[in-house]
């Protein structure tokens, strides 16, 4: 379950919302080679959950690598054979950067 998980590292902020429409993760702060593995813990939490929809919100990440676009794409990947529609909302310029450079912008975004 998601609130089991305990804190995240202090680089990483993640809180949900969840509503009639789904779940909502906001996540702040840098998800690197450190946070990346309780970033993971958490998507997963969430889908255990069977959301309606998970909309990842990153407008407060402020740096991604690709242990952070790993756990972006297992995510999308688990979603996906769950039937649970998975997007990531409000990248800042350089996330979604990262994300258009590696063709994830138009995969696991609405605007693409």
């Amino acid at each position: 379950m998601i609130d089991e998980l305990g804190p995240a590292p202090a680089a990483l902020l993640v809180s949900a919302v969840r509503d009639r429409r789904g779940m909502r993760l906001v996540v702040a702060g840098d998800v690197d080679v450190i946070s990346a593995w309780q970033f993971r813990e958490y998507l997963a939490g969430a889908l255990d959950t069977t959301p309606a929809s998970l909309t990842v919100d990153l407008g407060g990440v402020t740096f991604l690598d690709s242990t952070g676009l790993s756990a972006l794409v297992y995510a999308h990947q688990r979603a996906r054979h769950e039937g649970v529609p998975l997007v990531v909302a409000d990248p800042q310029p350089q996330v979604r950067r990262l994300l258009d450079v590696t063709g994830l912008l138009t995969v696991l975004t609405e605007e693409g």
